[in-house]
């Protein structure tokens, strides 16, 4: 198997034909013909259907591919790594810390792109809830950060780069009691009942949207949040990205609690550090962000 083979064949599956791949790369059209056959008869499978019109991955030519863009990624990292460290240059990773409710589609998609558009550039990514998001850039642990506004002040640079919704929910077989006839929920009613937080530990005391009296469970990660909630066992504030299909097929229904911020929306922010120097890395994810959200701002 020889690199060029992989690219010949990766280029006939993502521009659809084997004319289309052999001007992509560069190539003569019976040369990559002759680069996925080879493929082929080296591990004896049939990589593309070549019987309709355009062709076609097979199951089989559908797990390769897979693996060999991973592999090209990793190939092409490894080339501009080697040239700058001929350079005298070392490459440093982008370190981004990104608030466990802040992964909504748009944010995951903002990610997906920057990684496809810049292959070079290692990713480390960790995630974080509330005010530790913003420890990871004071601590040195991150260069970037995504999330809500807990914790900035002016030592923080930051752009919105997004909306959050929040809903209030529970059970749905629980609302008709805590509700006892009423529009919403009053609060007494819900004392009972576990308000479920996110915490980094139990004595976090950063939230800002709890009842002050009550019955209150701490879990580390919105998917317990939401698995114990599911089960009647709780009630929580929860983005309403993560709880849509659940909405949607009755596990879950939104509940109005008197007196009580019940359903918000609040903007997250890309955050960075402002006597901080960023690295090479840092800076064009910075910037690439913020193109990538010039066309939505300006609509």
């Amino acid at each position: 198997m020889k690199l060029d083979q992989l690219r010949a064949f990766i280029a006939v599956v993502e521009s659809g034909s084997f004319r289309a791949a052999a001007e992509a790369i560069h190539k003569t059209q019976p040369s990559v013909s002759a680069a996925v056959k080879a493929l082929e008869e080296q591990y004896g499978i049939v990589l593309l259907d070549r019987d309709s019109y355009r062709p076609t991955l097979t199951a089989q030519g559908n797990a390769f591919f897979k693996q060999s863009k991973k592999l090209l990624l990793q190939v092409n990292q490894l080339e501009h790594l080697g040239h700058h460290l001929a350079q005298g240059e070392e490459q440093q990773p982008l370190r981004l810390c990104i608030s466990q409710m802040s992964l909504t589609e748009p944010i995951v998609r903002i990610l997906k792109d920057f990684e496809e558009t810049h292959p070079n550039i290692a990713l480390e990514l960790t995630t974080d809830h509330l005010n530790g998001v913003q420890e990871h850039l004071i601590k040195d642990k991150s260069d970037i950060a995504i999330g809500p506004s807990y914790g900035l002040d002016d030592r923080h640079v930051f752009v919105e780069v997004g909306k959050l919704e929040m809903t209030c929910v529970v059970h749905p077989e629980l609302l008709p009691e805590l509700q006892a006839g009423a529009q919403k929920v009053k609060q007494q009613a819900l004392y009972s009942l576990p308000q479920i937080l996110v915490s980094r530990t139990a004595e976090d005391q950063e939230h800002r949207f709890i009842l002050p009296t009550g019955k209150r469970w701490h879990v580390n990660d919105f998917q317990a949040k939401k698995t114990l909630v599911q089960a009647g066992m709780g009630w929580a504030r929860m983005p309403n990205y993560m709880i849509k299909d659940s909405l949607e097929e009755g596990r879950l229904v939104r509940m109005d609690v008197e007196n009580f911020s019940s359903h918000s929306q609040f903007p997250l922010f890309m955050i960075r550090l402002r006597n901080q120097t960023l690295s090479h890395e840092a800076n064009v994810f910075w910037r690439f962000v913020k193109a990538a959200l010039k066309p939505s701002l300006e609509s």
